[in-house]
């Protein structure tokens, strides 16, 4: 079933063309076939009347004594003669029998004949028994024949039995040739114009993804059907719209960030001036957090790793440098993995994604465990903590830029909310995504799906 169901519009296009032809294909070869049925049929039953017409003329004018021999040179094994004294067949035929030919046949021979003088009925005889198969592929054959009383000029009556030419059946090796031939037609044909219709389809979905990774990729080239051009121009337009907002708000918070940064450094240098005490160090500690939640902002909103070029890294290398950092901070990090995970990505930007998530999870829940898995379509790399997990309802809530699980703006507590934010940012600029999940034995497991697209040979730079 999976295959009259495909999953591309190729396929999908491919099976109504081949179902569709096909079945008006097979429609159109069983009405000329019934034309054809009947006109072999018309036309044989005219030339057996001319032929029986011919014979009982010729045994008419032929004395009793040498009809007998006559019978025997003319009979044969379509053709049965029998001379007696009454009609084989009951009925004499009357007005709108349907036996034109024959009538008019032996009108031509005889003239104007008195009624009853000619019989004629037709008879169907099956066929010899036959598999099924076999009935199938001939469309039940069955011979038609003709059975003719005349009576003759002494009163004696000839009986003729002939077998009428029988028209080919429906499922003729022709016919089967041809639909066989126009399946493939559509096969071969029918491939190519559903893949040159699809193939728009399929650039723009790449194009989509291209443009999800970067805003800054080159718009796509105008070709293809007049549809297709006005919707390459659309998306194109709707990239540089999308690419001009971002530059916008990055030149905007650039420029919020430097006039920030100014008053904030008078307002540091007249606080130091203080005298030491409470109020000094309170003062100080609220410009720092000033500080980095304008420098973290600034970066989120650039995305400083959007122009880095991707290259070829040891993604295992890469976390266990991670997870030592987060030790030399006085953290619990741990990381098990033998051997390398070469990755092509940008560096710089993945190793600040994957740093946030496991100083997160070594800083609010305890302990990270790191943990890396390669399945056939991506590397997933798992981040265990010992905390008390997030409630489902929270779960999306915290990659929501500035939003923390804990109320309060405490550095000691936690930072500014951009942590999680800038993570999935980044992964997803790759092509892949963070989900979280609560352990059933406690804590919370954040899993990073990087796609198999992403990942690289067998060399790592």
């Amino acid at each position: 079933m999976k295959f009259l169901h495909p999953d591309s519009i190729a396929g999908r296009t491919m099976i109504v063309l081949l179902l569709g032809l096909t079945v008006s294909h097979l429609a159109s070869i069983a009405l000329l076939s019934t034309d054809r049925h009947d006109a072999v049929l018309r036309a044989s039953e005219r030339l057996c009347a001319e032929r029986l017409a011919s014979i009982a003329r010729l045994l008419d004018h032929t004395p009793p004594a040498g009809r007998p021999r006559l019978v025997a040179d003319l009979a044969s094994p379509t053709l049965g003669i029998v001379i007696a004294a009454g009609p084989a067949v009951a009925s004499p035929m009357g007005a709108g029998d349907g036996h034109l030919p024959a009538d008019e046949a032996f009108r031509a021979a005889f003239g104007r004949m008195p009624p009853g003088r000619l019989h004629v009925h037709h008879r169907v005889v099956p066929g010899p028994p036959r598999s099924l198969w076999a009935n199938l592929l001939d469309g039940f054959p069955k011979d038609q024949v003709m059975e003719v009383s005349f009576r003759l000029s002494d009163g004696g009556w000839a009986n003729f039995t002939m077998a009428m030419a029988q028209a080919a059946a429906l499922w003729s090796p022709h016919a089967v040739a041809s639909v066989l031939v126009m399946m493939a037609g559509i096969v071969v044909l029918g491939g190519w114009a559903t893949g040159w219709v699809g193939r728009p389809l399929a650039t723009f979905a790449q194009a989509a993804d291209r443009l999800g990774r970067d805003v800054n990729a080159p718009p796509l080239p105008a070709g293809g059907p007049r549809e297709v051009r006005h919707a390459v121009a659309a998306f194109n337009e709707m990239q540089a719209s999308i690419r001009r907002f971002v530059e916008d708000r990055t030149r905007m918070l650039a420029a919020i960030s430097h006039d920030l940064r100014s008053p904030i450094t008078r307002m540091r240098l007249r606080t130091e001036m203080l005298a030491e005490g409470e109020p000094r160090a309170r003062m100080l500690a609220d410009l720092d957090e000033m500080e980095a939640m304008v420098a973290s902002a600034l970066d989120f909103a650039r995305g400083e790793a959007a122009d880095e070029p991707p290259q070829l890294i040891d993604l295992a290398a890469t976390i266990a440098t991670i997870c030592d950092n987060a030790a030399d901070l006085g953290l619990s990090a741990a990381y098990a993995w033998e051997g390398r995970l070469p990755c092509t990505c940008r560096p710089l930007a993945l190793k600040r994604a994957l740093t946030n998530l496991v100083e997160n999870a070594a800083r609010y829940g305890g302990r990270a465990t790191v943990q890396t898995r390669r399945t056939a379509r991506a590397i997933e790399t798992v981040i265990d903590d010992e905390g008390p997990g997030i409630p489902a309802a929270e779960r999306e809530k915290v990659f929501t830029p500035f939003y923390r699980l804990e109320g309060s703006r405490n550095r000691k507590t936690g930072g500014v909310g951009l942590g999680m934010t800038v993570a999935r940012t980044i992964v997803r600029s790759h092509g892949g995504d963070i989900r979280l999940e609560n352990r059933p034995e406690g804590g919370l497991r954040v899993v990073v799906v990087l796609p198999q697209a992403a990942m690289a040979g067998d060399g790592v730079r």
